[in-house]
Order: structure tokens, then sequence, then C-alpha cells
């Protein structure tokens, strides 16, 4: 059985897509900082020590983290929305 999509569902399932590919993105960003910070020698910024670009680093990494939970709460929403517009089904 085949149902056509509204618009407003394919921008629900846009919207959760683009959170959790930005989600990915800024956690990967994260990683491969602190990655980076691991595999290079340690290399003094002016007025900025190897810990706190650490924590930026990871701090990042969680917001990244929190991004893609949010993306995926955007996935379920989608679905359950989706289903109640598209009522019974027999």
């Amino acid at each position: 059985m085949s149902q056509t999509v509204s618009p407003a569902a394919r921008r629900r399932d846009l919207i959760a897509l683009l959170i959790l590919a930005a989600g990915a993105l800024v956690a990967s960003y994260g990683y491969l900082g602190l990655h980076h910070m691991a595999a290079a020698p340690l290399v003094r910024v002016r007025g900025q020590t190897a810990m706190a670009r650490a924590i930026a680093y990871t701090n990042i990494v969680r917001t990244g983290w929190g991004m893609i939970a949010i993306g995926i709460a955007a996935v379920v929403w989608s679905f359950v929305a989706n289903r109640k517009s598209a009522g019974p089904t027999d």
C-alpha cells in the first residue's frame, strides 16, 4: 500500500536529517581536534594552555552528541507525526 507523503512530513524528515548531520559534523570536528592534539607534539598557543584546548574540544564533542540526540528525537517526532496523519489503515 502506498500513500502520498505530505510536504510537511518531508520538511520534518529534512529537518531531522540536517540536525543529525550537523551533530555528526560537530562531534567529528571535536574528535579530530582531540586526535590532532594527541598525535602532534604540543605547541603552545599564546594565551591558551593545552588543557584549555582539550576542554574546549571535549565540549565541542559533547555538543555534537547533544545535537545527534536532538536529531534522533526529531526523527521519532517525524515518524509519530507521519503515523498520526496517515490515519488507520484497514
